[in-house]
């Protein structure tokens, strides 16, 4: 085996490209996929893992005695005897050395357990200044097949040359029109009861949070992003981390659709309560265009009816095609 260090990204580049081969194949369905991405989460190193410290903390406590009374057992004749004599031969040394390190380990795992009660009370320090994942805004009126903007939505989608996310999919509306048109398309909504029915008639959708997600998906995997719902609410820091994942995991061609709340609504009494207690205000529509043109996108911008919200159609490297 190579002393070299193993690539991440490369590995997952290679799982993502065999995925794909196997979806492609009809041999490889979203349950399947779903089943190995939790037989991945369960034994996959502890590194980056929720409660990884407390899970590392606990085999520190366990192997912090070195029992001193090494086994006699032995399948030879004889073998238990003479091992029982150089047990009590060498017990005093064995005892003393073991003693010694017992005593060294435990102050090791003493001081990582204060460490880790500081690392929580300083978690918890954080909680009251942010909240943890992105949460959906869903704008009534604006949400459905039906809504102004779900054509729109779809004919860019469909554009896309190769796996699209949709974020805050709901019960999978817009994942099941663009399957259909034959794009490789799956959803995240972070509200499990809203995608359980879809999800057991067979669409891919997951109850997991996009910025998370998007921190497991290697870089240009996905060609489109249909961000629905899941920017108005988020914090400057998460969204310099959503626009940093947009320029990593989309392709060259990729294309990108944001619906969101009109920032000059937010004074009105039809914004969901969600985006009061994040705290956060939703950028302008010429914010997005700027911030997409930075990462190489050729964006344009339409409003609601109501002018309450508005959507960002953008390609990577050239104007969006008319459907």
């Amino acid at each position: 085996m190579s002393d070299a260090a193993v690539d991440i990204d490369s590995v997952r580049s290679e799982i993502a490209d065999e995925v794909r081969r196997r979806r492609a194949g009809g041999s490889f369905d979203a349950l399947k996929e779903r089943e190995l991405e939790q037989l991945f989460h369960q034994y996959a190193p502890l590194q980056g893992r929720d409660g990884a410290l407390a899970e590392t903390l606990r085999a520190v406590d366990v192997t912090a005695f070195i029992d001193p009374h090494v086994p006699v057992a032995s399948s030879q004749p004889a073998g238990t005897a003479i091992k029982r004599g150089l047990r009590k031969a060498s017990f005093w040394y064995v005892n003393w050395i073991a003693t010694q390190v017992t005593r060294a380990l435990s102050t090791v795992a003493r001081s990582l357990h204060l460490i880790d009660d500081e690392l929580t009370d300083m978690r918890k320090s954080l909680d009251g200044l942010t909240f943890s994942g992105s949460p959906v805004i869903e704008l009534a009126g604006a949400e459905g097949p039906s809504a102004w903007w779900a054509e729109s939505a779809r004919s860019l989608g469909v554009q896309a040359p190769g796996r699209v996310l949709v974020s805050a999919c709901a019960d999978g509306w817009l994942v099941s029109a663009l399957v259909s048109a034959g794009v490789d398309a799956y959803g995240l909504d972070p509200r499990s009861e809203r995608i359980m029915e879809a999800e057991i008639a067979g669409l891919d959708l997951r109850d997991d949070d996009l910025l998370d997600h998007l921190d497991a998906v290697a870089d240009d995997r996905l060609s489109g992003m249909v961000l629905n719902g899941t920017t108005e609410a988020l914090l400057p820091a998460q969204r310099r981390r959503l626009l940093r994942h947009i320029d990593q995991v989309l392709t060259h061609d990729a294309v990108v659709v944001i619906h969101a709340v009109h920032p000059d609504a937010v004074d009105g009494d039809d914004v969901p309560a969600e985006l009061d207690l994040a705290g956060a205000r939703p950028l302008r529509p010429i914010t997005w265009v700027s911030l997409l043109e930075d990462l190489g996108f050729v964006a344009t911008v339409e409003l609601g009816p109501s002018e309450s919200d508005f959507l960002v159609t953008a390609r990577r490297g050239s104007p969006i095609s008319a459907p």
